[in-house]
């Protein structure tokens, strides 16, 4: 029994010293760092899988997907899929890429089946159309709000569409 044991430490012994060397020798001669080994195996989920997943959550089982569009896509069959489940008291979920001057992100709207609608906007600070911003980690945060007024479809430069369920109303000069 006791050289069981014996053998067993000695095998872990040996085995977190086959790690050690394996990690030191990569960053020594590769440049590469252990934390952006494991970033590059097993990425953190992006803006888009964060949304989708917040919005199935609010939505619940056997919703309708009404799609996600990307930023300058066409989004008439989303926001026509959208329209329909509200008017017709369906759960659904859709959701729409933008990009910010210094950001980027998915907003997206659920409805449940008490026929409330929830905005969710998720952003990734560092990115936008100005080029990246000097972050040394990703900055991202999931904001999600409950709709007072039915959605509507808006505009934002250039050109996108959208739904949203706050609508920005521009204050005359």
């Amino acid at each position: 029994m006791w050289r069981v044991g014996r053998t067993l430490a000695a095998a872990l012994l040996s085995l977190a010293f086959v790690i050690g060397f394996s990690i030191w020798f990569v960053n020594k001669y590769f440049w590469l760092e252990a934390h952006s080994l494991i970033a590059r195996f097993w990425q953190p989920p992006t803006a888009e899988q964060v949304e989708q997943k917040q919005l199935r959550r609010i939505a619940g089982w056997f919703s309708l997907d009404c799609g996600h569009v990307r930023h300058r896509e066409n989004p008439d069959r989303a926001i026509a899929c959208a329209d329909e489940a509200w008017k017709t008291w369906r759960r659904f979920y859709v959701s729409f890429d933008y990009v910010g001057i210094d950001s980027h992100g998915v907003t997206g709207l659920a409805a449940n089946s008490k026929h409330e609608v929830y905005e969710a906007v998720t952003d990734d600070l560092g990115r936008g159309s100005l080029g990246y911003v000097g972050t040394t980690v990703t900055l991202r945060t999931t904001n999600v709000s409950r709709c007072e007024n039915p959605p509507v479809e808006q505009t934002s430069p250039p050109a996108n569409r959208y739904l949203t369920c706050h609508p920005v109303t521009l204050v005359p000069d």
